[in-house]
């Protein structure tokens, strides 16, 4: 699902700007069985967003928030 919420998400950014999230909880990443899917799903992301570094940003929140915090005023509304 992962997989497919990114590649479908990437499609879409070619109209506008989109975040991509991925939340862990504990209760329910922390199954064994799941880790096989989660290290699929970061590969495929790792992989393609360094085949197209002009279209794909992996970065933490904060970073976020610093770049659109040092974007000219009236940018983002």
């Amino acid at each position: 699902m992962i997989i497919d919420q990114y590649d479908e998400m990437k499609a879409q950014s070619v109209k506008q700007p989109l975040v991509f999230g991925i939340a862990l909880h504990a209760y329910i990443m922390g199954q064994p069985f799941r880790l096989r899917h989660l290290r699929r799903a970061l590969t495929h992301i790792a992989q393609d967003a360094a085949q197209d570094r002009d279209r794909v940003w992996l970065t933490h929140p904060g970073t976020i928030s610093q770049y659109i915090h040092n974007l000219p005023d009236g940018i983002v509304p």
